[in-house]
């Protein structure tokens, strides 16, 4: 056991020099993430508003998996009208990010109106800011040529899933 020792250290040594300093970047965050206490500001929404919401943010997490496959098969006008309708600011799914009229005159049809009441002026603001660099990313997308450079489009997704990621890091539902 005593001459595996050595072996053994090489080994972890070897798969320890083998990551990329992004793999070990990853992880780091990961597991700061993991235990660092959650200090979101949790949010507690009626059962039928926190539904639409949940599903909401399910249809741009697929509306962001669509983009990705339209971007990967160098279809920009695909990508770019994904997301112009599904995540751009005249969406549906844009409608609760919009601050709710104050006389109370919305119809309770209206589910993105009625979620706009229990959020914060902060998240539908953060929302919007999504909502608003969709339609950014959209028009950068739409001018790539066939096998063009992604890069300007990638940078411009990479704005939208930064507001993703700074409203889910602020809020949560209860």
């Amino acid at each position: 056991m005593q001459r595996l020792a050595p072996i053994f250290a090489a080994v972890l040594l070897g798969l320890v020099a083998t990551q990329s300093p992004a793999q070990t970047h990853a992880q780091m965050d990961h597991e700061l993430m993991v235990m660092a206490p959650d200090t979101r500001r949790e949010l507690d929404f009626p059962p039928m508003a926190r539904a639409h919401m949940l599903g909401n943010m399910r249809s741009h997490f697929i509306a962001l998996q669509e983009i990705l496959a339209a971007l990967a098969a160098g279809d920009g006008a695909r990508a770019g009208k994904v997301a112009r309708d599904r995540l751009g600011a005249s969406s549906p799914n844009a409608a609760a990010c919009v601050k709710p009229k104050s006389d109370g005159g919305m119809s309770h049809a209206d589910m993105g109106a009625m979620m706009a009441h229990f959020m914060p002026d902060e998240m539908r603001a953060l929302g919007l800011t999504m909502h608003e660099s969709a339609d950014a990313f959209a028009d950068v997308a739409e001018k790539l040529a066939p096998a063009g450079d992604l890069r300007p489009a990638v940078a411009a997704l990479a704005q939208v899933t930064q507001n993703c990621a700074a409203c889910h890091a602020a809020y949560k539902l209860r």
